[in-house]
């Protein structure tokens, strides 16, 4: 991705009493990124990503009930690059 890192907001956030660090430079809902956290929690994205890749990032495009997503998985940071609308 060309987006500048220094350019992105870190979110602390707690989900299913699990501890993620949402960064991004977009505006989102939190409705929104509770969807995509379920997501990944339902679909093992970041359990998959510790198992076989420990040291990289899981890249994924995730599409949800009102937009998609671009992002990486590592352990429990979520790097969201881009958001689709529907």
């Amino acid at each position: 991705m060309s987006k500048n890192l220094d350019d992105f907001d870190i979110y602390p956030i707690i989900h299913n009493n699990k501890f993620y660090n949402i960064i991004s430079d977009l505006d989102l809902e939190l409705k929104e990124v509770r969807e995509l956290l379920d997501y990944i929690e339902e679909h093992g994205i970041m359990e998959l990503q510790m198992k076989e890749h420990p040291d990289m990032a899981a890249i994924c495009e995730i599409e949800l009930s009102k937009a998609k997503f671009i992002v990486d998985v590592m352990n429990y940071e979520i790097l969201i690059y881009k958001r689709e609308g529907k």
